[in-house]
């Protein structure tokens, strides 16, 4: 590959990035963004060189300046005091070259562009020059445009507080974008890596940075005040998983003392409908209408954040409000559509700041999944069971004629087998899946236990014909409920207690009322009566000394049984027969 020294006379750069749009057949036309200290010298017109594998190597010189937009990170009353414009302020300025150019269709084609010297850094040895290139394969993927970067800023960030940056990159042919960070480089005349200083490398520019692969979230936390270089690869896959090109942002962070705080982001949150699958990730299907929420605090009480994002303008249809201001919660709302996926749409939380505000920005990755044959789960059920129940099958509790083959899951999200077993199984909400992704469908059965009335076990109950009356539910067996209701051994409510007087012997019946689908619990108490003995009612008699002997028994009162036994007045055994002569 050949390089050269593209725009010799080095302004203080402090980023630069080459993307590529395709304008029809094999004509591209291919910007390069730069971004400017204003304090260093004049921007010249700047050369790109395009080399491909098929040989060809050409170098389109003098790409004319373009008017620069001014990207200071000040507050609007403090951005006439920048040295973009005569002030002492930090000022930054972009700058887009712009080319059209012609590129043959080859498996490799590699645009790159580099300059002499870059700003003092506190993560590369000395004031290396500075590489960027883009690549394409316009054989493998014909016409296909690079992704590409829609936060146009140099960030200043605080030190010892958190950073949330995102480059806030779009990808306009639907394909799979993959982060990573690499080493710095610079023209040698090949690319060569940076030497960077000790404790630092490209994939550890700032100690603790963390970048999301997904949707490029940038998180670290400064120790050290002075400049930093990072350098994001972002490639670029097809949905054959072949790499079909490649861009590189390098950027300066310049890390700062702040007198206020950064915004904090909480991530993504409340959404009405598909999965968040990571911290700035969601999936959503197409024709799905959904809404997800991003909140941004600030620790200092009277500050007031704007927050913004170019939603609406990525998102044909969306919506994109904020109510409250700290905390400040933004809402998007869109309807997912294939043909605008996958996407990742910035959004950025200012604090107002003066001189220079603290900008916390994230993005949101959005893909949409198509939605498939459509599947039934059926309609939503209800099951009662009794805890004593056998096991039952939850499908049939589903209306609607469900899909079989699902699956199914308990109310604490964990697997279940689809069979509920009231011994083993908790109450709840048991939803069954059929289908997966977008080609979908979800039913519920909601199952209640009632627990079964307990009447006790059946007893015995003897008693003696002039016992007092016993309380019968005190004879059961076991630990009967009470509140029950008895009847008799006719079938008459009873009222529990049995008298021996009055009442005939039997069965007497326990019964429990019980919850649908519980069914009446009942217990028995089989009660017997032994006679109790008569020995009639005392009596007394007078008898002649010399009279005959006469028998006792028919001398008492009453009715008295036969076969009793007899003693005398001194306790002592007695025949029954008195004889006045001897007793």
């Amino acid at each position: 590959m050949a390089i050269g020294w593209h725009g010799a006379r080095a302004a203080h750069f402090s980023g630069a990035s080459i993307t590529y749009e395709c304008l029809g057949g094999n004509q591209y036309q291919v910007s390069l963004d730069l971004f400017v200290d204003c304090s260093g010298v004049a921007v010249i017109p700047q050369d790109l060189v395009f080399q491909s594998d098929c040989g060809d190597l050409f170098t389109v010189f003098d790409i004319p300046v373009s008017p620069p937009t001014e990207v200071s990170q000040l507050c609007p009353a403090e951005l006439p005091n920048s040295t973009c414009n005569g002030g002492a302020l930090p000022g930054i300025e972009h700058y887009v070259f712009q080319t059209t150019v012609n590129l043959a269709a080859c498996d490799d084609w590699t645009i790159s562009w580099s300059v002499c010297c870059r700003n003092t850094t506190v993560n590369l040895v000395a004031n290396p020059a500075m590489y960027v290139e883009a690549s394409l394969s316009s054989a493998t993927a014909p016409c296909n445009n690079s992704p590409s970067f829609t936060d146009q800023s140099l960030p200043y960030v605080c030190v010892n507080q958190e950073v949330n940056y995102n480059f806030g990159v779009t990808e306009p042919d639907g394909n799979t974008l993959v982060y990573s960070l690499i080493n710095a480089r610079y023209a040698a005349p090949l690319p060569t890596p940076c030497t960077y200083t000790a404790g630092y490398t490209g994939g550890n520019p700032v100690p603790g940075i963390m970048l999301d692969p997904v949707n490029g979230q940038i998180t670290f936390t400064p120790t050290i005040t002075g400049n930093y270089v990072v350098v994001v690869l972002v490639e670029e896959y097809d949905a054959m998983g072949n790499l079909i090109g490649t861009v590189m942002r390098d950027l300066m962070f310049t890390v700062l003392n702040c007198t206020g705080s950064a915004p904090t982001y909480g991530g993504l949150s409340n959404n009405t409908a598909g999965v968040v699958t990571g911290p700035g990730a969601i999936q959503v299907c197409d024709g799905e209408p959904f809404c997800v929420d991003l909140v941004f605090t600030d620790p200092d009480a009277g500050t007031v954040l704007n927050v913004v994002s170019q939603a609406t303008t990525l998102l044909p249809g969306a919506t994109f409000s904020v109510n409250g201001t700290n905390p400040a919660v933004a809402t998007l709302c869109w309807t997912g559509d294939l043909a605008s996926s996958p996407v990742n749409v910035l959004v950025q939380a200012l604090d107002g700041a003066c001189p220079i505000q603290n900008v916390t920005s994230t993005a949101i990755n959005i893909t949409v999944l198509a939605a498939g044959a459509p599947v039934n789960a059926g309609t939503d059920g209800a099951l009662a069971v009794c805890s004593g129940d056998a096991p039952v099958a939850l499908f049939g509790s589903l209306g609607g004629g469900p899909d079989a083959g699902g699956s199914w899951t308990g109310p604490g999200g964990t697997a279940h087998s689809g069979t509920f077993d009231p011994a083993t199984d908790p109450a709840g909400s048991y939803a069954y899946v059929v289908g997966v992704g977008c080609a979908s469908d979800t039913g519920f059965v909601d199952v209640s236990i009632s627990t079964p009335p307990d009447a006790g076990t059946d007893a015995v109950l003897s008693l003696c014909s002039d016992a007092s009356p016993t309380a019968l539910i005190g004879e059961l067996g076991g630990t009967p409920d009470p509140g029950g209701a008895w009847t008799d051994p006719n079938g008459v409510p009873h009222s529990g207690t049995f008298d021996p007087a009055t009442d005939p012997v039997g069965a007497y019946t326990y019964t429990v009322n019980a919850t649908a689908p519980c069914v009446a619990a009942q217990a028995q108490v089989t009660v017997s009566l032994t006679q109790a003995p008569d020995a009639g009612l005392d009596a007394s008699v007078a008898l002649c000394s010399s009279g005959a002997a006469l028998g006792m028994l028919a001398q008492l009162n009453g009715t008295p049984d036969a076969g009793g036994s007899w003693t005398d007045p001194n306790g002592n055994a007695h025949s029954g027969t008195f004889d006045p002569g001897t007793d």
